[in-house]
């Protein structure tokens, strides 16, 4: 029952048999989903809908040798498992039922990670992958002295032990492709913790040291073990439950319950330094299922209704829905505290990555944040709509640019960041402004940015019509050196005339088309148009909104050779840009399949 010191164990795919049915049935991801699979985790076994093996390495083998002699191309694994497990001399029984039963329960999606101990001492993580609504990969990791906390910090929070947001949207994204599987729906409910009336709002550091470790216990009182509870931020949580119901009003009724019992739980007294503080849970709902579109902008709709819960001064449960709007009342209060924002310099950046194929870093991407003093970390999906309606953006963009030039000429002496690049998003506002390109000038100017470091990113739907003024002003401006990116290339008709008219080094493809890519669906050609378009141009194409690895997969299959998305990296804070770097290549993708 042990692997033998010189040889390494060989699987099928080195045989006579090169698994001639994932061949067949897994083909439209190429092998390039495979070579990605090898380079990192030590073992993965691929699975069929009906939990059938279809493909594995010689990793897996080596970590599970007693699995060789019955393990088949189209044998059911916890059939395998189980066998083995029942054949085991006494002395290595309980370790091998104690790894059967922990792979069993990624298998039939109990918990979708789990950590294991060989009968050698040797210690081994394993995670459950869904790839699409067919296909599940078992991957698993030997980990070596000091590793396992390592990868804990990137999955998980570190005060509550909760999973963070990076894990919360992969499991997001796997409970998605299981309901379009099942037709079952689920929900995802994001919570803010606010002080009742009559109670001053809270400092962050004391909620982070005093009240987070509370919240989390109400909350995870209140949920099954096979839900997830995340946390966001001192004060932010975000709950998702999976197979409430294929029954839409249904599963309404079981969410309404379920946030009466929350409600019930965490609006109540809590002990912070020396004092009693009530508080009370805000919370922001939207259901999933079939046919939904992504796993970020699920999160961003649970988002929009809980903030909108809470602007209303109304505690309780408030549902998303897709014709929810700001009311004329909340948008004009909530442009008054833009401007006062802005005065106060309660805006910050933080940066997205973009990844090669290599794993290399290859540029970064700045995102405006709102720091509330008592709201916290206010997501743009909040506040940027009524910034484009008003004449805000127009400062609110000029202070971004200046931002990411005093951010760049900061990096000049610094090895690691002297020759990153920073890409940043011009709104249509500022693009119709006569002195843009004086603007951007005296900022470089002013900061002692390398203009060459610089990327200024147009949106498709700015550029409907492009009319000389923006010709000549983007013209001057690539002309002393700075680069120009178009984001959502792919989802308008008017992108070929954009591509002649404009110097572009760079192009993004929609969220849309990377988000709905997958097996016999349409977007897979848009995105293989499109990239093709960008290679007669000769102008790099990055995908992204890449939240899985089948989307990577694909992308890369299709010729897209840079990537950026929650599948590697959310945007960070500037002090953590450096930790990403320093990270072996494909960081992101290393710690989801492993």
């Amino acid at each position: 029952m042990s692997v033998p010191a010189d040889k390494s164990v060989k699987s099928e795919v080195h045989g006579q048999s090169p698994f001639p049915a994932a061949t067949s049935l897994v083909g439209v991801y190429g092998e390039q989903l495979f070579r990605i699979l090898e380079q990192t985790s030590s073992g993965y076994v691929l699975l069929d809908a009906q939990n059938r093996a279809q493909r594995w390495n010689d990793g897996y083998l080596r970590l599970f040798p007693w699995l060789v002699p019955t393990l088949k191309v189209g044998s059911v694994l916890q059939t395998v498992l189980q066998a083995a497990a029942a054949s085991a001399p006494s002395t290595s029984a309980p370790a091998l039922n104690s790894i059967a039963e922990s792979q069993l329960s990624l298998i039939t999606r109990q918990q979708t990670s789990a950590q294991v101990q060989l009968p050698n001492g040797r210690k081994v993580s394993l995670s459950a992958h869904a790839l699409s609504a067919n296909y599940t990969v078992l991957a698993c990791k030997e980990l070596v002295a000091g590793e396992g906390d390592g990868e804990s910090l990137a999955f998980f929070d570190v005060l509550t032990n909760l999973p963070n947001r990076r894990l919360l949207l992969d499991r997001l994204s796997q409970s998605m492709i299981q309901s379009e599987r099942t037709g079952w729906r689920g929900a995802l409910l994001t919570i803010d913790m606010e002080p009742a009336k009559g109670f001053t709002s809270l400092n962050a550091d004391a909620a982070n040291a005093h009240l987070a470790s509370d919240i989390a216990q109400r909350l995870l009182s209140c949920m099954r073990a096979c839900d997830t509870v995340a946390r966001m931020d001192a004060k932010h949580f975000v709950i998702m439950v999976s197979d409430l119901s294929p029954d839409i009003e249904l599963a309404n009724l079981l969410v309404e319950r379920l946030g009466e019992r929350l409600q019930e739980s965490l609006n109540t007294s809590y002990k912070l330094n020396n004092q009693t503080v009530t508080l009370e849970a805000n919370i922001g709902a939207t259901l999933f299922g079939p046919h939904s579109r992504s796993a970020t902008e699920l999160l961003q709709q649970a988002e929009t209704a809980m903030y909108r819960l809470r602007d209303e001064e109304a505690p309780g449960l408030h549902f998303f829905s897709p014709e929810q709007k700001i009311q004329p009342v909340d948008r004009s209060r909530m442009e008054q505290d833009l401007r006062e924002a802005l005065r106060l310099g309660q805006f910050e950046l933080h940066y997205q990555p973009q990844y090669s194929t290599r794993g290399d870093v290859s540029g970064l991407e700045a995102l405006l944040r709102w720091r509330h003093p008592s709201r916290g970390l206010v997501p743009p999906s909040i506040f940027l709509s009524v910034a484009e309606e008003t004449d805000i953006i127009v400062p609110l963009g000029r202070w971004s640019i200046q931002a990411a030039c005093e951010q760049l000429a900061q990096w000049k002496n610094d090895p690691q960041l002297s020759n990153q690049t920073v890409c940043v998003n011009i709104s249509a506002k500022q693009l119709q402004h006569a002195d843009l390109a004086e603007q951007v000038e005296s900022i470089i100017a002013r900061t002692g940015a390398n203009p060459a470091l610089l990327v200024l990113e147009l949106s498709t739907k700015t550029l409907n019509p492009v009319n000389a003024d923006i010709i000549q002003a983007l013209s001057r401006l690539s002309a002393i050196g700075l680069r120009l990116s178009l984001d959502d290339f792919g989802s308008s008709s008017s992108t070929p005339e954009v591509l002649r008219q404009l110097p572009l080094c760079q192009l993004k493809l929609a969220h849309s088309l990377v988000q709905r890519l997958g097996p016999n669906n349409a977007s897979e050609a848009a995105v293989q148009a499109a990239i093709a378009l960008a290679g007669s141009h000769k102008i790099t194409v990055v995908g992204a909104g890449v939240e899985t690895l089948e989307q990577r997969a694909l992308l890369a299959q299709h010729g897209c050779e840079h990537f950026m998305g929650y599948l590697f990296s959310a945007p960070v804070p500037v002090g953590q840009i450096k930790s990403l770097l320093q990270n072996p290549a494909l960081f992101g993708l290393q710690k989801h399949v492993a």
